[in-house]
């Protein structure tokens, strides 16, 4: 699309993170337990507790936040041959219904890549809905068959 930027978020951006985030939590998914304004502070709140691990990054189309996404980096346990090891994890990926493939969500993933790669990441994992998988393989994501989960909730 043309017109579309993609930009790491920070503190001002907050209330459109947070906007996009409920939009999709609750409106979209119909989770509840919170307003928006309730979920807009708590959200404040978590964001300054994990802005060192987490990234938001925003696309914007005519100076409005359209869609987000959160890039996850952990430090892993260092090894001999190579000290310095993290890996990321790509999450909270989303573009507003009335913009989906329009390539917005494309541009916003292959930044991350890209931010990933100049981070010097081991790799970048992602946990698609059933329904991107094939979005996320057109970006070159593949099936490792070395993750197994253990789900509590």
């Amino acid at each position: 699309m043309s017109g579309q930027t993609v930009v790491r978020a920070d503190d001002e951006d907050l209330p459109a993170l947070a906007l996009l985030r409920y939009r999709w939590r609750a409106d979209e998914e119909g989770e509840s337990g919170r307003t928006l304004q309730e979920f807009e502070s708590e959200f404040r709140a978590w964001y300054t507790e994990h802005r060192n691990s987490h990234s938001a990054y925003l696309s914007i189309v005519d100076d409005v936040a359209v869609g987000c996404a959160w890039l996850f980096v952990v430090d892993r346990v260092p090894g001999p041959g190579r000290f310095v090891r993290r890996a990321g994890m790509l999450q909270s990926v989303y573009v507003r219904p009335d913009l989906r493939n329009t390539g917005i969500g494309t541009q916003l993933v292959r930044f991350i890549i890209d931010e990933a790669r100049s981070r010097d990441l081991d790799y970048l994992m992602v946990h698609p809905s059933a329904a991107s998988f094939d979005f996320y393989r057109r970006l070159g994501f593949c099936e490792s068959g070395k993750v197994l989960e253990l789900r509590f909730a």
